[in-house]
C-alpha cells in the first residue's frame, strides 16, 4: 500500500467515517510490519497537536489506559510503538492509540447517525446484572418423536448410517433404529444456543441462536436433497450433480449442487437473505447468486446485492459484525444470541444506523459499551431485559 493511502486511511479511523471495505483495507494495513514507521509518525504527529492533547481530559485518559492495559493484558513495553516518549500522558495516549489501532481491542465502531461521541457508561454498571453469552445448545428430534438434548460439552452432532455420533467421534446413547424412513427428523437451538449438524450425505450445517432445521434421516432412494430451514443457517454442501441440494424456508428455496452460503430466514426479520461465499445457488428458480452476492426476498420480489460475504458469517465464526446497520436489527441479534428482550424508550431509534465488530463471546455489556462508545444510544440491563434509550 502506499504511504498516501495509508494516510488517508488513518484520517478516516480517526474521524469515524471509514467504509467496511476501507476497515478491511486498513486492518490488512496495520498489520504489515512495512508500515511500522508511518503508522509511528503518524500518532506521534497527533500527539504533539494540541488538537489531539486536548480530546481527553488526564483523568479520562488515565482511564482509558488503565483499560486497555486491562483488555489486551499486555505491559506497555510490548506495545507497537517505536518511539521513547518522555511525556508520562504522552506515553500513554501513545500506549491507548497504538492499542486501538493495531490489535483494535476487538471492536471497530462508528455512527451513521447524530451523536455525541461521549458515553456515560460507567465500567461497572452493568456487573450486577450483566448477562453471560450463549454456548453450544441444541435438541434433536428424532423421526419417531423421541428427543434428546444434546451435550454442550460439544459443539456438534453427525447423522451417518443409521448412527449417532458427536463431532469429535464420541458416540450418543440413542440410536435411529427403529426410525420411522418418510418421517424428518429436527434439530432446534434456543435462544442463546448454536449447534453443527453433519447429514448423512457429509454436508455441514451450522445452526444460528433461536433455529430450526428439519431433514431425513437418509437420502437414499430419494430424487433431491432437501431440508428446511427457520431461522438462520449457514452451509457447506456436499458435490452431488445427481442430487441436487434444496433449502426451502418461509417464501424462499434455495438450490444448489456443492457450495458454501448463508440463510438467514427468521420469521422476526422483513426479509430473507441468502449470501453465497463459494460456488453458485438458484434462488426460488429466478436468480443465481455467485460469490460475494445475497439474494434479499421479501413479499416475493427477490433483489440481488453485492456484499462482503465474510460479514453474513461472522455468527459463525465467533463475530457480531455491522456495517450500516439497523440498530432494531442490531438488538434482534443481541437478543437471540443472549438469551433476552429488548425494549425501547422511542421505538424510532430502531432505524438509527450503527456498524462494529465485536467478539460474541463476552457478556452482553461488552457490546453494549461499544455501541454506547458512539453516544446516540443508552441502555439499562433489567434482569434478562435490555431498555434502550438516547
Amino acid at each position: 500500500m502506499e504511504k498516501k493511502e495509508f494516510q488517508e486511511l488513518y484520517q478516516l479511523w480517526l474521524q469515524g467515517k471509514m467504509t467496511g471495505k476501507e476497515w478491511a483495507l486498513f486492518q490488512k494495513a496495520v498489520t504489515d510490519v512495512k508500515n511500522d514507521l508511518v503508522l509511528d509518525g503518524l500518532i506521534e504527529a497527533d500527539l504533539n497537536s494540541n488538537e489531539f492533547n486536548s480530546v481527553l481530559s488526564d483523568q479520562e485518559l488515565n482511564l482509558a489506559y488503565q483499560r486497555v492495559l486491562e483488555k489486551v493484558d499486555v505491559k506497555p513495553l510490548k506495545l507497537k510503538v517505536n518511539h521513547f516518549f518522555t511525556n508520562a500522558k504522552k506515553w500513554q495516549m501513545a500506549a491507548v492509540a497504538s492499542v486501538l489501532i493495531v490489535l483494535s481491542i476487538g471492536l471497530w465502531i462508528y455512527n451513521a447517525g447524530p451523536g455525541t461521541g461521549k458515553s456515560g457508561t460507567n465500567k461497572n454498571s452493568y456487573s450486577a446484572n450483566d448477562i453471560a453469552p450463549g454456548g453450544n445448545k441444541a435438541t434433536l428430534t428424532l423421526a419417531n418423536g423421541k428427543t434428546i438434548t444434546l451435550s454442550d460439552a460439544k459443539s456438534g452432532v453427525v447423522i451417518d448410517a443409521g448412527k449417532l455420533s458427536y463431532n469429535d467421534g464420541s458416540p450418543l446413547n440413542d440410536d435411529l433404529t427403529g426410525d420411522v424412513k418418510d418421517e424428518l427428523m429436527e434439530i432446534n437451538t434456543p435462544k442463546g444456543g448454536q449447534y453443527e449438524l453433519t447429514l448423512p450425505d457429509g454436508s455441514k450445517i451450522w445452526l444460528n441462536a433461536a433455529s430450526t432445521l428439519k431433514f431425513p434421516k437418509t437420502f437414499s432412494g430419494q430424487p433431491g436433497r432437501t431440508v428446511e430451514l427457520s431461522g438462520e443457517a449457514y452451509f457447506e454442501v456436499a458435490k452431488d450433480k445427481l442430487h441436487p441440494f434444496r433449502v426451502k424456508s418461509a417464501g424462499q428455496e434455495v438450490e444448489v449442487l456443492g457450495t458454501h452460503f448463508n440463510v438467514n430466514a427468521y420469521r422476526d426479520e422483513a426479509h430473507i437473505k441468502t449470501t453465497l461465499l463459494e460456488g453458485k445457488v438458484k434462488v426460488n428458480d429466478a436468480a443465481i447468486l455467485s460469490p460475494n452476492e445475497e439474494a434479499v426476498v421479501a413479499g416475493g420480489k427477490i433483489k440481488i446485492n453485492q456484499v462482503n460475504a465474510q460479514e453474513a458469517v461472522a455468527w459463525k465464526n465467533g463475530e457480531f459484525m455491522f456495517n450500516d446497520e439497523q440498530l432494531g436489527i442490531i438488538m434482534r441479534k443481541i437478543a437471540r444470541w443472549y438469551d433476552l428482550e429488548i425494549r425501547y424508550q422511542d421505538e424510532n431509534m430502531q432505524t438509527q444506523l450503527f456498524g462494529g465488530t465485536i467478539t460474541k463471546f463476552g457478556n452482553v455489556s461488552d457490546v453494549l459499551r461499544m455501541l454506547e462508545l458512539t453516544g446516540g444510544v443508552h441502555f439499562k440491563i433489567e434482569g434478562r431485559r435490555i431498555i434502550v434509550n438516547r
